[in-house]
């Protein structure tokens, strides 16, 4: 017999997967299924444990309650910047890209701010034209948006149809991308319900 409050805090609480609790109590698997359904203990979902897999710390962020006036309008300009520039398609990735340091920059600022982001899960992808300097552009983008070099990747543009005298910036295009499935829902319910208040 496996003790209900003992099963609930390694499962439920610790987060431990059914193999790692019966591990911990040199049982079968099976054996802990079984007693997770006699205390009516709910098994979480394929995409809940492929989250904790993915977040074995918890969740790598950490919403912002109590906000100042300054933090209620970066929160907005949070929103609207994802809004208006982030991609939409990932469930999982929050990505916003720019050549305008000054806008990843404002993003940054919230996502550090409001959103008390894990900053080693944060990475910058750089799209650069062939001919320009990687290393330069690299150097740029870490000092302009405070995130170490070994976070920022740098890839060249190699499209043909595309001449260095038409490039805007010779430091490139830049993608802010930070991977977290909640954080993106949270995302994009908050504009959600944004837009409605004021509809």
């Amino acid at each position: 017999m496996i003790n209900k409050e003992l099963l609930h805090n390694l499962y439920c609480n610790k987060r431990l997967s059914m193999a790692q609790v019966a591990g911990k109590l040199r049982v079968m698997p099976s054996t802990v299924e079984y007693w997770l359904k006699k205390y009516s203990i709910p098994r979480r979902s394929c995409s809940e444990s492929a989250y904790i897999k993915q977040n074995p710390n918890g969740d790598p962020f950490k919403i912002k309650r109590r906000l100042n006036p300054q933090d209620k309008e970066l929160l907005v300009i949070g929103l609207m910047l994802y809004w208006t520039e982030g991609s939409k398609t990932n469930k999982s990735l929050l990505q916003l890209a720019n050549l305008d340091y000054r806008m990843l920059q404002l993003f940054l600022k919230f996502l550090r701010k409001i959103c008390k982001i894990d900053e080693a899960r944060l990475r910058l992808y750089v799209r650069l034209y062939k001919t320009f300097d990687r290393e330069i552009a690299k150097i740029y983008w870490s000092r302009c948006l405070n995130i170490p070099e070994k976070q920022v990747s740098i890839y060249p543009h190699t499209d043909k149809r595309s001449k260095v005298n038409k490039q805007w910036s010779k430091y490139g295009i830049a993608t802010l991308q930070f991977s977290n499935t909640k954080l993106k829902k949270w995302l994009d319910d908050e504009i959600e319900s944004y837009l409605n208040k004021q509809v």
